[in-house]
């Protein structure tokens, strides 16, 4: 399986030359980080429609997964898609991160995502769920592979990224891929560090903390 990791600017939106690249690398999975299509909301914003997010995708090969605000019933939640075969299977972002407001824009999710694919089961979190244990508990006891947790993580507090996502995949027995962003919105600094840990701690591919950046990952 092939994985390619978008390590974008939280400020570029526009994932359609990523698209485009990794269907020509052969790509299995794409993913890209938290709110990659809107960037980070401090004070609301439109959310987005799942139907006209899977059009994205549409004419692509390979499964591609993303994170943006999306609504339902009136509700804005901060997701993260995993779109294959045309078919759009979405978590929504449990641990709302408060120094950020998060809370105020979005509606919290219930439970963890966990996709049964051709390449396993994949699970999903997001970002400030990295600090709690108990979901990616639950993910190993529904018989997770790979776990992807994007992010708008600040460079502040990097250093807390690298070490969790380490953290977990060796307390659960399973692969993390962690896909964050770089760059300055205005309010934050992003600390990249996206990276790729085997089951044993090994990091296997890692991006720096300020370069937007393409890791391709076989496993």
């Amino acid at each position: 399986m092939k994985i390619v990791i978008i390590q974008k600017s939280i400020n570029e939106l526009d994932i359609t030359p990523y698209l485009d690249k990794a269907a020509s690398r052969g790509a299995d999975i794409l993913c890209f980080g938290e709110l990659a299509l809107s960037g980070c909301l401090y004070n609301g914003g439109r959310g987005m429609e799942v139907d006209r997010i899977r059009q994205l995708t549409a004419n692509y090969p390979m499964a591609v997964m993303f994170g943006f605000p999306s609504v339902r019933s009136g509700r804005l939640y901060n997701s993260y898609a995993y779109i294959a075969d045309n078919q759009a299977q979405i978590y929504d972002k449990i641990n709302l991160f408060e120094p950020m407001g998060e809370n105020k824009v979005f509606t919290p999710g219930v439970e963890p995502m966990l996709v049964t694919s051709r390449f396993g089961k994949l699970g999903t979190l997001i970002c400030f769920d990295l600090r709690f244990e108990e979901p990616f508990e639950i993910l190993k006891s529904k018989g997770a592979q790979y776990v992807f947790v994007p992010a708008a993580w600040p460079r502040v507090r990097v250093a807390d990224w690298k070490k969790l996502l380490v953290q977990r995949a060796v307390d659960n027995g399973y692969y993390i891929i962690g896909i964050n962003s770089v760059g300055d919105d205005g309010t934050n600094e992003f600390g990249g560090s996206s990276m790729v840990v085997d089951p044993a701690g090994k990091i296997l591919a890692e991006a720096d903390e300020i370069t937007p950046t393409i890791l391709e990952v076989e496993i």
